[in-house]
Protein backbone atom coordinates (compact mmCIF):
# COMPACT_ATOMS: atom_id res chain seq x y z
CA UNK A 1 0.00 0.00 0.00
CA UNK A 2 1.68 3.70 -0.86
CA UNK A 3 0.17 6.42 1.39
CA UNK A 4 -3.51 6.49 2.60
CA UNK A 5 -5.25 8.99 3.51
CA UNK A 6 -5.97 10.35 7.07
CA UNK A 7 -9.33 8.75 6.67
CA UNK A 8 -7.61 5.54 6.09
CA UNK A 9 -5.28 5.70 8.83
CA UNK A 10 -7.91 6.89 11.14
CA UNK A 11 -9.46 3.60 10.46
CA UNK A 12 -6.42 1.49 11.33
CA UNK A 13 -5.69 3.48 14.20
CA UNK A 14 -9.27 2.63 15.61
CA UNK A 15 -8.70 -0.95 14.44
CA UNK A 16 -5.15 -0.95 16.07
CA UNK A 17 -6.79 0.32 19.73
CA UNK A 18 -9.76 -2.31 19.73
CA UNK A 19 -7.47 -4.97 18.94
CA UNK A 20 -4.99 -3.93 21.34
CA UNK A 21 -7.39 -3.28 24.13
CA UNK A 22 -9.25 -7.02 23.39
CA UNK A 23 -4.96 -8.11 24.22
CA UNK A 24 -5.41 -6.18 27.29
CA UNK A 25 -8.51 -7.13 28.55
CA UNK A 26 -7.40 -10.93 27.86
CA UNK A 27 -3.93 -10.63 29.75
CA UNK A 28 -5.55 -8.97 32.94
CA UNK A 29 -7.91 -11.75 33.39
CA UNK A 30 -5.88 -14.78 32.22
CA UNK A 31 -4.55 -16.97 35.13
CA UNK A 32 -3.12 -19.49 33.62
CA UNK A 33 -1.47 -21.67 30.94
CA UNK A 34 -3.17 -23.82 28.38
CA UNK A 35 -0.56 -25.79 27.01
CA UNK A 36 2.14 -27.74 27.83
CA UNK A 37 4.98 -26.38 25.42
CA UNK A 38 7.71 -24.00 27.98
CA UNK A 39 7.76 -20.59 27.37
CA UNK A 40 10.23 -18.16 29.40
CA UNK A 41 7.65 -16.22 30.82
CA UNK A 42 6.75 -19.74 32.79
CA UNK A 43 10.03 -18.76 34.99
CA UNK A 44 8.42 -15.54 36.38
CA UNK A 45 5.68 -14.75 39.09
CA UNK A 46 2.00 -14.15 37.86
CA UNK A 47 2.13 -10.63 38.78
CA UNK A 48 5.93 -10.01 37.23
CA UNK A 49 4.57 -12.17 34.02
CA UNK A 50 1.55 -9.67 33.84
CA UNK A 51 3.54 -6.63 33.91
CA UNK A 52 6.25 -7.95 31.28
CA UNK A 53 2.98 -8.73 28.68
CA UNK A 54 1.59 -5.28 29.75
CA UNK A 55 4.98 -3.51 28.75
CA UNK A 56 5.50 -5.58 25.64
CA UNK A 57 1.56 -5.00 24.18
CA UNK A 58 1.84 -1.45 25.06
CA UNK A 59 5.58 -0.96 23.33
CA UNK A 60 4.31 -2.94 20.39
CA UNK A 61 0.56 -0.40 19.73
CA UNK A 62 3.71 2.80 20.52
CA UNK A 63 5.75 1.41 17.51
CA UNK A 64 2.73 0.59 15.10
CA UNK A 65 0.82 3.85 15.96
CA UNK A 66 4.28 5.43 15.46
CA UNK A 67 4.97 3.99 12.26
CA UNK A 68 0.83 5.07 11.39
CA UNK A 69 2.15 8.44 11.65
CA UNK A 70 4.50 8.14 8.61
CA UNK A 71 3.36 9.41 5.18
CA UNK A 72 3.91 5.80 3.36
CA UNK A 73 3.70 3.03 6.44
CA UNK A 74 4.06 0.49 4.88
CA UNK A 75 7.56 1.65 3.05
CA UNK A 76 8.94 2.37 6.26
CA UNK A 77 7.82 -1.12 7.61
CA UNK A 78 9.33 -2.41 4.27
CA UNK A 79 12.64 -0.91 5.04
CA UNK A 80 13.53 -0.46 8.36
CA UNK A 81 11.32 -3.57 9.81
CA UNK A 82 14.30 -5.04 11.39
CA UNK A 83 15.22 -1.84 13.21
CA UNK A 84 12.06 -1.29 14.72
CA UNK A 85 11.44 -4.45 15.81
CA UNK A 86 15.15 -4.94 17.33
CA UNK A 87 14.21 -1.28 18.61
CA UNK A 88 10.96 -2.18 20.29
CA UNK A 89 12.41 -5.23 21.95
CA UNK A 90 15.32 -3.15 23.88
CA UNK A 91 12.75 -0.50 24.71
CA UNK A 92 10.51 -3.46 26.51
CA UNK A 93 13.71 -5.07 28.11
CA UNK A 94 14.68 -1.80 29.83
CA UNK A 95 11.32 -1.01 30.76
CA UNK A 96 10.82 -4.57 32.10
CA UNK A 97 14.14 -4.28 33.84
CA UNK A 98 13.79 -1.05 35.04
CA UNK A 99 10.41 -1.11 36.67
CA UNK A 100 11.74 -4.71 38.65
CA UNK A 101 15.21 -2.93 39.96
CA UNK A 102 14.10 0.32 40.57
CA UNK A 103 16.04 2.85 38.53
CA UNK A 104 16.90 3.10 35.24
CA UNK A 105 18.44 0.16 33.33
CA UNK A 106 20.29 0.30 29.63
CA UNK A 107 20.23 -2.62 27.41
CA UNK A 108 22.91 -2.64 25.12
CA UNK A 109 21.59 -3.21 22.10
CA UNK A 110 24.12 -5.73 20.46
CA UNK A 111 23.79 -7.84 23.47
CA UNK A 112 20.89 -7.69 22.70
CA UNK A 113 20.86 -8.66 19.08
CA UNK A 114 23.32 -11.45 19.55
CA UNK A 115 20.65 -13.19 21.94
CA UNK A 116 19.80 -16.90 20.46
CA UNK A 117 16.09 -15.92 21.02
CA UNK A 118 16.23 -12.49 19.25
CA UNK A 119 18.24 -14.50 16.47
CA UNK A 120 15.20 -16.80 16.28
CA UNK A 121 12.77 -14.32 16.25
CA UNK A 122 14.60 -12.21 13.31
CA UNK A 123 14.43 -15.63 11.25
CA UNK A 124 10.68 -15.38 11.59
CA UNK A 125 10.46 -11.39 11.65
CA UNK A 126 8.35 -10.90 8.44
CA UNK A 127 5.01 -13.69 9.84
CA UNK A 128 5.86 -12.35 13.79
CA UNK A 129 6.33 -8.39 12.97
CA UNK A 130 5.65 -7.27 9.74
CA UNK A 131 2.63 -9.21 8.30
CA UNK A 132 0.26 -8.12 11.30
CA UNK A 133 1.26 -4.72 10.53
CA UNK A 134 -0.04 -4.94 6.60
CA UNK A 135 -2.95 -6.76 7.18
CA UNK A 136 -3.83 -3.64 10.23
CA UNK A 137 -3.67 -1.45 6.45
CA UNK A 138 -5.13 -3.68 4.24
CA UNK A 139 -6.78 -7.68 5.39
CA UNK A 140 -6.36 -8.60 1.84
CA UNK A 141 -2.64 -7.12 2.17
CA UNK A 142 -0.50 -9.27 -1.20
CA UNK A 143 2.23 -10.27 1.30
CA UNK A 144 -0.39 -11.68 3.52
CA UNK A 145 -1.96 -13.86 0.66
CA UNK A 146 1.36 -15.15 -0.75
CA UNK A 147 2.13 -16.84 2.89
CA UNK A 148 -1.74 -17.45 4.01
CA UNK A 149 -3.69 -18.44 0.93
CA UNK A 150 -6.06 -20.39 -0.04
CA UNK A 151 -6.55 -21.43 3.33
CA UNK A 152 -7.17 -17.67 4.52
CA UNK A 153 -8.48 -15.13 1.86
CA UNK A 154 -8.56 -12.52 3.79
CA UNK A 155 -7.36 -11.39 7.64
CA UNK A 156 -10.10 -11.09 9.99
CA UNK A 157 -10.10 -9.04 12.78
CA UNK A 158 -9.85 -12.34 14.90
CA UNK A 159 -6.44 -13.58 13.21
CA UNK A 160 -4.66 -9.98 13.33
CA UNK A 161 -5.91 -10.52 17.35
CA UNK A 162 -4.27 -13.57 16.77
CA UNK A 163 -0.98 -12.41 15.04
CA UNK A 164 -0.57 -9.84 17.96
CA UNK A 165 -0.90 -12.23 20.31
CA UNK A 166 1.66 -14.44 19.14
CA UNK A 167 4.22 -11.60 18.69
CA UNK A 168 3.75 -10.35 22.24
CA UNK A 169 4.48 -13.89 23.86
CA UNK A 170 7.25 -14.33 21.68
CA UNK A 171 8.82 -10.51 21.99
CA UNK A 172 8.01 -11.62 26.37
CA UNK A 173 9.61 -14.71 26.11
CA UNK A 174 12.67 -13.13 24.15
CA UNK A 175 13.08 -10.45 27.55
CA UNK A 176 13.22 -13.26 29.53
CA UNK A 177 15.85 -15.29 27.97
CA UNK A 178 17.87 -12.12 27.49
CA UNK A 179 17.37 -11.57 31.34
CA UNK A 180 18.34 -15.02 32.19
CA UNK A 181 21.47 -14.94 30.22
CA UNK A 182 22.72 -11.44 31.98
CA UNK A 183 21.10 -10.94 35.18
CA UNK A 184 20.82 -14.58 36.36
CA UNK A 185 23.75 -14.32 38.67
CA UNK A 186 21.94 -11.84 40.60
CA UNK A 187 20.40 -13.69 43.30
CA UNK A 188 18.21 -10.30 44.61
CA UNK A 189 16.90 -10.77 41.30
CA UNK A 190 15.66 -14.13 41.07
CA UNK A 191 14.28 -13.46 44.27
CA UNK A 192 12.31 -10.73 42.98
CA UNK A 193 11.04 -12.16 39.84
CA UNK A 194 10.87 -16.15 39.31
CA UNK A 195 8.84 -18.37 40.83
CA UNK A 196 9.14 -19.84 44.39
CA UNK A 197 10.20 -23.45 42.86
CA UNK A 198 13.00 -21.46 40.65
CA UNK A 199 14.87 -20.35 43.91
CA UNK A 200 16.64 -23.38 44.18
CA UNK A 201 20.00 -23.07 41.82
CA UNK A 202 19.46 -26.55 40.90
CA UNK A 203 15.89 -26.03 39.25
CA UNK A 204 16.74 -22.68 37.64
CA UNK A 205 19.36 -24.23 35.99
CA UNK A 206 17.38 -27.44 35.06
CA UNK A 207 14.86 -24.58 33.68
CA UNK A 208 17.47 -23.00 31.71
CA UNK A 209 18.71 -25.69 30.01
CA UNK A 210 15.31 -26.67 29.29
CA UNK A 211 13.99 -23.71 27.70
CA UNK A 212 17.75 -23.38 25.85
CA UNK A 213 17.21 -27.15 24.09
CA UNK A 214 13.57 -25.78 23.18
CA UNK A 215 15.22 -23.45 21.46
CA UNK A 216 17.72 -25.11 19.73
CA UNK A 217 15.27 -27.77 18.53
CA UNK A 218 13.31 -25.14 17.78
CA UNK A 219 15.99 -23.81 15.58
CA UNK A 220 17.44 -26.85 13.79
CA UNK A 221 14.68 -29.15 13.80
CA UNK A 222 10.86 -27.98 14.04
CA UNK A 223 11.29 -24.65 12.14
CA UNK A 224 12.98 -26.54 9.58
CA UNK A 225 9.87 -29.13 9.51
CA UNK A 226 7.34 -26.36 9.37
CA UNK A 227 8.62 -25.04 6.40
CA UNK A 228 8.70 -27.88 4.64
CA UNK A 229 4.86 -29.27 6.03
CA UNK A 230 3.61 -25.29 5.47
CA UNK A 231 3.05 -25.19 8.68
CA UNK A 232 3.18 -22.52 11.61
CA UNK A 233 3.07 -22.03 15.24
CA UNK A 234 1.38 -19.49 16.82
CA UNK A 235 0.75 -18.66 20.63
CA UNK A 236 -2.46 -17.11 21.79
CA UNK A 237 -3.98 -15.61 24.76
CA UNK A 238 -7.37 -16.78 26.16
CA UNK A 239 -8.95 -15.78 29.01
CA UNK A 240 -8.09 -19.22 29.99
CA UNK A 241 -4.60 -19.75 29.41
CA UNK A 242 -2.29 -19.36 26.50
CA UNK A 243 -2.44 -22.09 23.94
CA UNK A 244 -0.29 -23.39 21.17
CA UNK A 245 -2.34 -23.39 17.44
CA UNK A 246 -0.87 -24.51 14.45
CA UNK A 247 -1.76 -22.86 11.20
CA UNK A 248 -1.29 -22.98 7.44
CA UNK A 249 1.57 -21.05 5.71
CA UNK A 250 3.27 -21.38 2.79
CA UNK A 251 7.24 -20.33 2.81
CA UNK A 252 8.38 -23.03 0.89
CA UNK A 253 11.14 -20.50 -0.80
CA UNK A 254 12.95 -20.34 2.80
CA UNK A 255 13.97 -23.39 2.59
CA UNK A 256 17.02 -22.64 0.61
CA UNK A 257 17.98 -20.47 3.23
CA UNK A 258 18.15 -22.95 5.55
CA UNK A 259 21.90 -23.76 7.20
CA UNK A 260 23.40 -26.91 6.74
CA UNK A 261 22.63 -28.56 9.92
CA UNK A 262 18.91 -27.63 9.64
CA UNK A 263 19.10 -28.91 5.76
CA UNK A 264 19.61 -32.41 7.51
CA UNK A 265 16.54 -32.70 9.44
CA UNK A 266 14.72 -32.11 6.11
CA UNK A 267 17.32 -34.63 4.41
CA UNK A 268 16.78 -37.09 7.48
CA UNK A 269 12.86 -36.55 6.79
CA UNK A 270 13.14 -37.50 2.87
CA UNK A 271 15.11 -39.75 3.52
CA UNK A 272 12.54 -41.52 6.27
CA UNK A 273 9.65 -40.79 3.71
CA UNK A 274 11.35 -42.53 0.88
CA UNK A 275 12.01 -45.62 3.29
CA UNK A 276 9.26 -45.82 4.73
CA UNK A 277 7.08 -46.23 1.25
CA UNK A 278 9.98 -48.80 0.29
CA UNK A 279 9.26 -50.44 3.17
CA UNK A 280 5.27 -50.61 2.89
CA UNK A 281 5.83 -51.86 -0.83
CA UNK A 282 8.40 -54.72 0.21
CA UNK A 283 5.90 -55.64 2.76
CA UNK A 284 2.69 -55.86 0.33
CA UNK A 285 5.00 -57.81 -2.05
CA UNK A 286 5.83 -60.17 0.12
CA UNK A 287 2.43 -60.41 1.71
CA UNK A 288 0.55 -60.65 -1.59
CA UNK A 289 3.85 -63.63 -2.38
CA UNK A 290 2.92 -65.47 0.89
CA UNK A 291 -0.86 -65.75 0.16
CA UNK A 292 -0.44 -66.54 -3.22
CA UNK A 293 1.38 -69.48 -1.95
CA UNK A 294 -0.97 -70.64 0.62
CA UNK A 295 -3.99 -70.28 -1.72
CA UNK A 296 -1.86 -72.13 -5.20
CA UNK A 297 0.44 -74.50 -3.78
CA UNK A 298 -0.61 -74.96 -0.32
CA UNK A 299 -4.03 -74.95 -1.40
CA UNK A 300 -3.89 -77.71 -4.57
CA UNK A 301 -1.63 -79.94 -1.64
CA UNK A 302 -4.55 -79.92 0.70
CA UNK A 303 -6.99 -80.29 -1.87
CA UNK A 304 -4.97 -83.52 -3.15
CA UNK A 305 -4.72 -84.72 0.58
CA UNK A 306 -8.68 -84.32 1.67
CA UNK A 307 -9.44 -86.34 -1.83
CA UNK A 308 -7.03 -88.93 -1.42
CA UNK A 309 -8.88 -89.36 2.30
CA UNK A 310 -12.21 -89.15 0.65
CA UNK A 311 -11.03 -92.16 -2.02
CA UNK A 312 -9.87 -94.16 1.47
CA UNK A 313 -12.79 -93.88 2.87
CA UNK A 314 -14.96 -94.85 0.08
CA UNK A 315 -12.92 -98.55 -0.43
Amino acid sequence: MSEISNLGKNNVKNLTSRIFSKILYKINFSKKKGNQQLLGIDLLKNEIQKDLLLISVGKIEETYIRILEERDPKAVMQKTGKILFLRCLKECCEDFLTKQYGYKVKVNIGHLKNSLYTKTLFKDIELIFQVPFYVLLDPTSPIFRLIYYPVYNLASESLIEAFIDHMVIEISNCVVYFSIVKFSSVYAFRQTLYRSKFLSLRNFERFKNNLSWQLITRIYVQRPLDLYNNRYEILILRINGINCRTIYANRSKEITSLSNFSLLTLMFVEAKDFLTNRLDETIYLISKGIRFTLTSVFGQVIGLVWRGVIEGLKK
